[in-house]
């Protein structure tokens, strides 16, 4: 009966491991907003919506693609861990009114129910932002 017992808790937090990342998969609205230095000067972001989808690659890994509304696409890997998601570093392109930036991003958020909220850092030779949020809700 111990026997038992054992394997069945190995097999329920296996399946609760596997679940993470199967329970956020799916396809959200985001909204990015913050503040940046852009040339040495203190500016609002314009801000940014979009869709994400998070894609289950692995019991811990997923795909996060990026489709900002009238922008670009991008994407990148993640690690999912109870209720943490943190992206891999990935490049692309700012377009604000005073032009245009290339910056890493870096960013990792918390899981909520339907919700993660991401706390973002854009990191640019002429742009740099480490207060950033990014709010994203199950569509």
């Amino acid at each position: 009966m111990k026997k038992f017992f054992t394997i069945a808790m190995l097999m329920l937090a296996l399946v609760a491991c596997r679940d993470q990342v199967q329970q956020v998969s799916g396809s959200y609205s985001y909204k990015i907003s913050g503040k940046a230095t852009v040339n040495g000067v203190s500016r609002n972001l314009s801000d940014e919506i979009g869709t994400l989808d998070i894609i289950h690659k692995t019991d811990s890994t997923a795909l996060l693609t990026f489709n900002a509304m009238g922008g670009s696409v991008y994407y990148t890997n993640a690690k999912i861990k109870d209720k943490n998601i943190d992206m891999e570093v990935f490049s692309r392109r700012i377009t604000q009114s005073v032009g245009e930036y290339d910056v890493q991003v870096i960013g990792s958020g918390k899981i909520y129910d339907g919700t993660i909220i991401f706390d973002l850092m854009y990191i640019g030779s002429s742009l740099k932002a480490d207060n950033l949020v990014m709010v994203c809700k199950r569509n």
